[in-house]
């Protein structure tokens, strides 16, 4: 908390400290689903690769 900030501004602050973590929240699910995303890809180009040598 900020004891230095008047009740207004105290909660502005704290509203906007709330805010950031959600984003921080946000921006690692996101990343979390872009490398997951970025895994199937590779595993499906492996798999495509792979699959010309087993014919």
């Amino acid at each position: 908390m900020h004891p230095h900030l008047c009740e207004d501004c105290q909660s502005r602050a704290v509203a906007v400290e709330q805010q950031a973590e959600a984003d921080e929240r946000d921006r690692q699910e996101q990343e979390r689903l872009r490398q997951e995303q970025e895994a199937k890809q590779a595993a499906q180009k492996a798999g495509g690769w792979l699959s010309r040598f087993r014919t």
